[in-house]
């Protein structure tokens, strides 16, 4: 028997995909849920002021939009959404060097205009639906629930809250607290995802997930007030109408390695599968096929 500690994005993904290959797991979860339920499930090819691909982006995503585009066939619910992605200029230094790094961003621009460049491939997910959709297919499949361990080869997908735990000796983390708003704004009508020194996705009748903030230092719990304003003043820079806010929310990312998946093991601890920090939409299905491969 095979235990799935911790039911996340990597978690979940892990699950299922030892449990397609025909191991036996267990998931041990307590309920409370860690950042990836309160994730903004943003999948940005492109990410950062620097116009950078994420690392290996174009292999994790071949594994891992089949496999939730799978997992929606087979339960009829829709919980990934393909949108273009509008990354806005910040000023004109900012699109020429957009520009001496365009050749080799071909494969993931759409169009460039004027107003910014237009990625392809990108999208969002409404990460609570796909963990219910997973913990439904998971259980319907006669995988085992338990909220505490009960023996079997670990793995370990505890995200921040083990990180800062020190679970696993010897492994250094930047863990980040992020804040994201959802806010109404009528009249917008904005119906792709924009992004400049922070993003806002559409959700649907006007509702935006808007963010996010960084804290490296204060890791607790919790949203803020400084946070709120923070995002606010974010969202006024991408539209000047009048908005209200209706939902306000904070996790703290499972960073190690610049958001770099990372697999360990540790004799006494068994192995950890953390550190996606906020790409777990893209990476976590490759992840779970890792662990396939190592025959855990």
């Amino acid at each position: 028997m095979t235990e799935v500690v911790g039911f996340g994005l990597a978690g979940a993904c892990v699950a299922l995909q030892l449990q397609a290959h025909g191991k036996k797991v267990r998931v041990v979860d307590d309920g409370r849920g860690g950042s990836s339920a309160v994730a903004a499930g943003l999948v940005n090819p492109v990410a950062g002021p620097n116009f950078e691909p994420s690392w290996e982006v174009a292999e994790a995503w071949a594994v891992a939009l089949p496999f939730y585009r799978e997992l929606e066939k087979l339960t009829g619910q829709s919980f990934y959404h393909d949108v273009p992605i509008l990354r806005l200029w910040r000023d004109e230094k900012d699109r020429a060097k957009f520009v001496r790094k365009q050749e080799r961003l071909e494969s993931w621009i759409d169009q460039v205009t004027d107003e910014g460049v237009t990625w392809t491939g990108g999208g969002w997910m409404d990460v609570r639906s796909f963990l219910r959709v997973a913990k439904d297919v998971f259980l319907g499949r006669g995988g085992e629930w338990s909220r505490e361990t009960k023996g079997g080869t670990q793995i370990r997908c505890t995200g921040a809250a083990g990180l800062i735990a020190r679970e696993f000796p010897g492994v250094e983390h930047r863990s980040a607290k992020g804040e994201i708003l959802t806010a109404h704004v009528p009249g917008w009508h904005e119906s792709r995802i924009l992004n400049r020194s922070g993003w806002v996705i559409p959700i649907r009748e006007d509702r935006y997930r808007v963010g996010a903030t960084y804290e490296w230092d204060n890791l607790e719990t919790g949203p803020t007030p400084e946070g709120r304003e923070k995002i606010e003043r974010l969202l006024g820079t991408f539209t000047g109408r009048d908005f209200q806010v209706i939902d306000h929310q904070a996790g703290i990312r499972p960073i190690i390695n610049r958001s770099k998946p990372v697999v360990d093991y540790h004799p006494e601890m068994g192995w950890m599968v953390n550190g996606l920090g906020s790409k777990g939409v893209i990476y976590a299905p490759r992840v779970g096929l890792e662990m396939v491969a190592r025959e855990v």
